[in-house]
């Protein structure tokens, strides 16, 4: 098994971040109190479905980490899926809140996200082979 390049790895810890974020939260919400340890924290009410989602969206993010530790072509697909999506979020800033910086500032790093999973040398080891076409 290859490892991944280093920016890989970090992307796929933020996923990786990101994922137990959520599943933490929707465990949180459909009522596991972590064996009292988190006994003094407000106890969800009426969330329903919402806490199975946010763990449903956990299990996904480390799904994608796990890809993208193991170099899956899905998971740099997911990636930069996501990536166009906060892109998009950033541009409706952009109009929300203007001359603020806000969707400037929240457009960096999708945009350097976008930038380096499409670069060549990125694709190549995505697709496998490692080498780069020219």
């Amino acid at each position: 098994m290859r490892n991944p390049p280093i920016l890989i790895s970090v992307i796929g810890f933020f996923a990786a971040l990101a994922g137990f974020g959520f599943l933490f939260m929707g465990l949180r919400m459909i009522g596991f109190d972590w064996f009292g340890a988190f006994g003094d924290l407000p106890a969800f009410e009426h969330v329903g479905i919402w806490g199975w989602l946010a763990v449903a969206t956990g299990i996904i993010w480390l799904a994608a980490a796990l890809g993208l530790w193991s170099l899956q072509p899905w998971a740099r697909f997911f990636a930069m899926f996501i990536a166009g999506l906060a892109l998009f979020e950033a541009v409706l800033a952009f109009f929300q809140f203007p001359g603020s910086g806000i969707g400037f500032g929240m457009a960096i790093m999708p945009a350097l996200i976008l930038w380096y999973l499409s670069t060549p040398q990125v694709r190549a080891e995505f697709d496998g082979d490692g080498t780069v076409a020219v």
